[in-house]
């Protein structure tokens, strides 16, 4: 009954009644919201000097001229990150590849590359699968790079900023996750202060590796202590150790038909669990002096030591015909050796001329790269080649071929190339930005590089060398 009363009654209500009251109503919300109203805070990021960003100097993201997108660790912790591979999925204009199984592997607005891979602005192109549990941010560039990155970077480059210890303050955290694959990931990172004027910051990580592919497996660990001295009140020493140790399965993928993967082979891992196997052992020293001349300068000098030795062996599909139940195996073993130095310099100066302003930067850099690279192929005893067929079975047996035959394969008998090589590039770069107002700037610059270039052929018993000089505009 009062249901019936209430409905009448609203339908009398003329419209302009139910306006006014409306209105009203809303002017009291208004006045008693002006009284109360609540502060919003919108925080932004903006990359500093010492954060290495894409121009070394500091500027707003916002006046960068060129795309730039940030992942801090607060985002790669929520997230649940574990590589490269996984920041770039939710980046714009960049996508990430396979890498054939053991190395990072991206492609920036069409261009694909293994090597544009920085930290703290630095060289980083050994091909590996890099851990995020050191990082403080990634900053992912699109565009051409080459005033400040030098050779390649053609479609972008991937900068890491490394976490370095703190002064004054002292923090800790222990992460631990478990996926539903039973992969879990543990990661350790504590800051103390060792002294009035210097702090230690210990970092560590150690995680195993599974997914939803038969056979796939590893293990990742890293260690990477970092010290920070005072030496002087505008005078800074950042020094880092970091150890790598990781090891996991190759997956190569399964055959295509028609340029797209086969579905009916969805399941099936074209690879031995027993070969498919890459392996990384990394040690790099890292010291980095930082001064403030003043308010309106300031310099860094940087010097990078690091050996690698890493391995790769694997089986993969290198043929298939629509509609069979075979498939065409070959395979390779690919062991190198890399020993690398790098010495790089940045001076900083912010003067004022007339009514503009002029941020100043001035570069250096050399890198002296020595690398070992074998390749050997696989050599089946059935065919006395690389090559062998085999049923596609789950798993897949490759102790017998598709014509019953028992086979087997010697990767150490068919060395297909033994190199040595060298390569030393020095480079300067100079660049003035110049901020004429709030909405109009302008950057010009240019860089130097000389490349010495030597490789030895060990199987051949040849060696060649070259050097190539080129000059980098830029302006914008």
């Amino acid at each position: 009954m009062i249901t019936r009363v209430y409905k009448k009654l609203v339908e009398n209500i003329s419209p302009l009644l139910f306006i006014s009251i409306l209105f009203v109503a809303s002017f009291a919300i208004t006045a008693d919201d002006s009284e109360n109203v609540e502060e919003i805070v919108v925080k932004g990021n903006v990359l500093y000097a010492d954060q290495v960003n894409a121009l070394k100097t500091p500027v707003p993201i916002l006046d960068v001229p060129q795309t730039v997108s940030i992942v801090t660790d607060d985002d790669i912790r929520k997230q649940g990150f574990r590589g490269i591979g996984d920041i770039i999925r939710y980046i714009p204009g960049v996508n990430t590849s396979q890498g054939e199984g053991h190395r990072d592997s991206v492609v920036f607005r069409g261009v694909r590359s293994t090597a544009d891979f920085f930290q703290d602005g630095i060289r980083d192109d050994v091909q590996y699968y890099r851990s995020l549990y050191n990082v403080e941010q990634v900053e992912i560039l699109r565009g051409p790079n080459a005033l400040l990155f030098g050779r390649g970077g053609t479609g972008g480059v991937i900068n890491r900023v490394s976490k370095k210890a703190v002064l004054n303050d002292m923090f800790g955290a222990v992460d631990f996750g478990v996926d539903s694959f039973g992969a879990n990931d543990l990661t350790l990172d504590y800051n103390v202060l060792s002294g009035d004027n210097s702090a230690l910051r210990f970092m560590m990580h150690s995680d195993t590796l599974e997914n939803h592919r038969d056979h796939y497996d590893g293990k990742r660990t890293g260690i990477n202590p970092a010290l920070k001295l005072k030496v002087t009140e505008r005078t800074t020493l950042d020094l880092s150790y970091e150890y790598a140790d990781h090891e996991r399965f190759i997956d190569r993928g399964i055959p295509t038909e028609n340029g797209e993967p086969v579905k009916r082979f969805e399941k099936i891992t074209f690879g031995d669990k027993d070969v498919n196997l890459t392996t990384l052992e990394a040690t790099i020293l890292r010291a980095t002096l930082s001064t403030e001349f003043s308010d309106t300068s300031k310099g860094n000098l940087s010097i990078i030591s690091s050996e690698f030795e890493k391995m790769y062996k694997n089986y993969y599909a290198s043929g298939y015909n629509a509609g069979d139940t075979v498939v065409t195996m070959d395979g390779y073993l690919d062991p190198t050796e890399r020993e690398n130095t790098v010495i790089a310099g940045n001076l900083v100066n912010e003067i004022q001329i007339g009514t503009s302003t002029h941020t100043l930067l001035f570069g250096g850099e050399i890198i002296d790269t020595s690398n070992d690279n074998h390749r050997y192929d696989t050599f089946w005893s059935t065919t006395s080649d690389d090559n062998e067929i085999f049923n596609i079975t789950r798993p897949m047996n490759f102790l017998e071929n598709s014509s019953g035959f028992g086979t087997s394969n010697d990767f150490t008998a068919k060395l297909r190339s033994k190199t040595k090589s060298n390569i030393e590039v020095s480079s300067i770069y100079f660049q003035d930005q110049i901020d004429f107002s709030d909405r109009l700037k302008l950057m010009i610059g240019g860089r130097h590089d000389t490349f010495d270039i030597t490789v030895a052929d060990i199987k051949s018993g040849t060696s060649q060398s070259r050097e190539d000089k080129e000059f980098s505009p830029r302006a914008g």
